[in-house]
């Protein structure tokens, strides 16, 4: 039966939520923000118009630092098809998608999907893979669907065929889909790498760093406090989309909605306005975060950031307790996250000693809300 009950629904995400920190100490923030992404509804391009999808989440921090623990074990919680790659410098577009296979002899031909073709892409150091393995992926990721060449037995022809993304169940007549990718990058090493362009970031709901764990926490990491630890399947993917039908029916009030347009709008130099309509826009903040924005950002937000943030609002909203209202606060919560990796600075701003998360925790605190 579907799952209608929002407390039932939450008690699932805490249990979901433990089980990797069963045998990964010492960053449950990462290990949370990545159970909101699971539920959380972005408005994405269909066939005929806007639909629901999932977000994606880009985890980029030094090695050793649980990414691939953490994107694992929460993909064993949920009873889900799981698709992994590790990117490497040689990987070529079919090894994401898969391809036909002919046999030589007898001619008879085997359709081989790739991991591409899953509920959950795990891609471990994604920024390992050269573009065209990338493109595959990030045009997935956007729409919701796989193109695999495959031959047409009537005309022998080589055609392009397009692969929904991806049923809950094997049942043919299963209609739900849920696609959702967890992606890693490398950092520190730049030879044999391929850096996401900031258009590619775009594609990405969230991203976040795994941090380190504090001293206390960090004594825990001993083969004996995990050995016998067991990671357990909490529920499976009919469920989870009931959860996130609720996070959907969670409304904005109007200050809320505000919000999310004041800090996207104070995201972007006022250049930006100048371009686009000949006119310096008004901007809800003090004089110093216009004039830090103006000098240091390139870009900023992009409109369809608004759908990101509105889908992560309604998540922590949910996971929170709320089930009618989402809040300002929900909004200021989920900023950082949201709105770190997307935007561009300039060239003068590393110089200076400013960063990107420097920048969006000052639109933050230097933004005036409704």
């Amino acid at each position: 039966m579907p799952l209608t009950d929002p407390n039932e629904g939450r008690r699932l995400l805490r249990k979901w939520e433990e089980q990797p920190n069963k045998v990964v100490f010492g960053i449950p923030r990462a290990i949370f923000n990545c159970v909101l992404a699971m539920i959380t509804p972005v408005a994405r391009d269909g066939d005929f118009g806007k639909e629901y999808a999932q977000a994606h989440v880009y985890l980029l921090d030094l090695m050793g630092r649980g990414k691939t623990a953490v994107l694992k074990y929460l993909s064993v919680g949920v009873k889900a098809k799981l698709g992994r790659v590790d990117g490497r410098p040689d990987m070529m577009p079919s090894d994401l998608t898969g391809y036909e296979y002919v046999d030589r002899f007898t001619g008879a031909r085997t359709l081989l999907k790739g991991p591409l073709h899953s509920n959950i892409l795990f891609c471990d150091e994604l920024n390992r893979t050269p573009p065209k393995g990338q493109a595959v992926m990030l045009g997935s990721m956007e729409g919701s669907y796989v193109i695999m060449y495959i031959i047409d037995p009537k005309t022998g022809r080589l055609e392009a065929k397009s692969f929904p993304l991806y049923p809950i169940s094997d049942d043919p007549n299963e209609t739900r889909t849920y696609f959702i990718t967890l992606a890693t990058g490398n950092p520190i090493e730049f030879e044999g790498t391929y850096p996401l362009s900031e258009a590619q970031k775009e594609r990405f709901t969230y991203s976040f760093r795994m941090g380190l764990p504090d001293p206390e926490s960090e004594m825990k990491i001993r083969p004996w406090n995990v050995m016998n630890e067991k990671i357990e399947t909490v529920m499976d993917l009919a469920t989870l989309l009931d959860i996130q039908g609720m996070v959907k029916q969670i409304r904005f009030a109007r200050e809320t909605d505000e919000s999310v347009k004041r800090l996207i709008l104070n995201s972007r130099p006022q250049s930006q306005d100048m371009k686009e309509w000949g006119e310096i826009i008004p901007r809800h903040a003090t004089p110093d975060l216009v004039k830090c924005v103006n000098r240091y950002v390139a870009s900023g937000c992009s409109p369809r950031r608004n759908y990101h943030m509105v889908g992560a609002t309604q998540a922590w909203a949910f996971i929170r307790g709320e089930d009618k209202i989402a809040t300002v606060d929900d909004v200021k919560a989920i900023a950082p996250i949201t709105m770190e990796h997307v935007i561009l600075l300039q060239p003068w701003a590393e110089g200076d000693g400013v960063s990107a998360q420097a920048i969006v925790q000052k639109i933050i605190d230097e933004t005036e809300m409704p």
